[in-house]
C-alpha cells in the first residue's frame, strides 16, 4: 500500500535494553574511577542514553515513512521537481525531524 497524505506511522516505540545501558554506564564509571577521572552522574547518563536509544529506534521505525510523507506534501505544493537541490533536501530533513520529534513527544 502506498503512503497517503492522511496515513500516519504507528507511534509505538520499542523499549531500549535498559539493563545493557545501565551495565555500560557502570563499566564506564569503573574505568573513570580507575583512571582517577571525574565520575559520571549515573542517573543523568542513564536517562540520556535511554532517550537516545528511544530516538534511534523511533527514527529507524518511522523515519523513512515520515520523510516520504513530507516530500510528497512539498512536491504537491511546489511541483514534482521539488527535492533535487541541496536546499530542498535540507528542508525535507528539517520538517521530517520536527514531525518525528513531535511523534516521540506524544508517545512518551
Amino acid at each position: 500500500m502506498l503512503p497517503t497524505k492522511n496515513m500516519r506511522p504507528a507511534p509505538t516505540i520499542s523499549v531500549p535494553d535498559r539493563g545493557a545501558i545501565f551495565s555500560d554506564i557502570l563499566r564506564r564509571q569503573a574505568l573513570r574511577r580507575e583512571s582517577q577521572l571525574p565520575l559520571l552522574n549515573v542517573r543523568a547518563e542513564y536517562e540520556r542514553a535511554v532517550e537516545e536509544a528511544r530516538w534511534r529506534a523511533h527514527v529507524e521505525k518511522n523515519g523513512e515513512a515520515i520523510r516520504a510523507q513530507v516530500l510528497a506534501e512539498l512536491r504537491a505544493k511546489n511541483g514534482p521537481q521539488f527535492g533535487g537541490s541541496a536546499c530542498c533536501k535540507w528542508a525535507v530533513k528539517v520538517l521530517a525531524s520536527r514531525r518525528l520529534h513531535a511523534m516521540l513527544d506524544k508517545s512518551a
